[in-house]
């Protein structure tokens, strides 16, 4: 009888392994495909940490590095407003304080929403107003920023 009893468990174990085997809940990658079925459903953009490392390293910091003059009446509001549009977050007190968010780990359709708007900028490329003023109308049409901000409120004091 002792017998019988174990044998009935280990049946019901390997009964549990086939049934928990044939649930398909990840692929080779760890990825489960139910989530990207819900990603897609969803319509949410993934997050592609590599890209994004080359978009910020490789191209974003570069260009502004290369092209944003170093004055600071100029590069800081730029800079500022750039931030703004990766992280979608201001500071604390506008101008200095916690964003509470680090543009180097923006999502990746941020950068690129960025880079589109550098493209656009880059028909006038001495125009920094210009620039500013596309940096400030994206963060409010994203809805980053009140529609009240003017570039004069990310000016240095």
């Amino acid at each position: 009888m002792a017998q019988g009893n174990k044998l009935e468990r280990l049946m019901e174990a390997i009964d549990g392994i086939v049934a928990a085997n044939a649930l398909e809940q990840n692929d080779l990658f760890g990825e489960n495909p139910l989530t990207r079925d819900v990603i897609e459903l969803l319509d949410i953009q993934e997050q592609d940490p590599e890209k994004s490392y080359e978009l910020y390293y490789r191209n974003i910091q570069p260009f502004l590095n290369l092209f944003i003059p170093k004055d600071n009446e100029i590069n800081r509001p730029i800079r500022e407003l750039v931030c703004i549009l990766l992280t979608g977050k201001e500071k604390k007190n506008l101008t200095y304080g916690k964003r509470g968010a680090d543009s180097r780990q923006a999502k990746t359709p941020d950068m690129e929403n960025l880079i589109e708007v550098l493209i656009d900028w880059s028909t006038t490329p001495n125009d920094y107003f210009r620039l500013s003023n596309i940096l400030l109308n994206k963060n409010k049409e994203l809805e980053y920023i009140p529609q009240e901000r003017s570039l004069a409120d990310y000016i240095p004091n």
